[in-house]
């Protein structure tokens, strides 16, 4: 494998618009946002072990649900191009930038 070319691991990075942005390994999680939907659950605990992804999985839940751009903020919509959540349906996509 020729180094030049290869994807970097995001070591000690949890914040997934970087990630996404810089071009970092990333493994798909974002289905996560469509189990959290199709629950009628009225609170989400969400335990792992320690370095298991609990701060990528909550920054990545903040950019996909908060609305950015009323605050001068950037549009996090386009980071979840070609990720599994635009795959799931509009269905879900309505809710992408609808939460403060």
């Amino acid at each position: 494998m020729n180094k030049e070319n290869a994807t970097p691991l995001p070591v000690g990075n949890s914040i997934f618009d970087r990630l996404i942005e810089d071009g970092f390994y990333y493994v798909d999680k974002t289905l996560f946002i469509k189990d959290i939907l199709d629950s009628n659950a009225q609170f989400l605990l969400c335990t792992r072990p320690r370095r298991f992804g609990k701060t990528l999985n909550q920054y990545m839940l903040k950019c996909f649900f908060e609305n950015t751009t009323e605050i001068g903020g950037k549009d996090t919509r386009a980071l979840f191009n070609g990720l599994n959540i635009k795959k799931a349906g509009e269905k879900y996509l309505e809710h992408q930038g609808k939460y403060p």
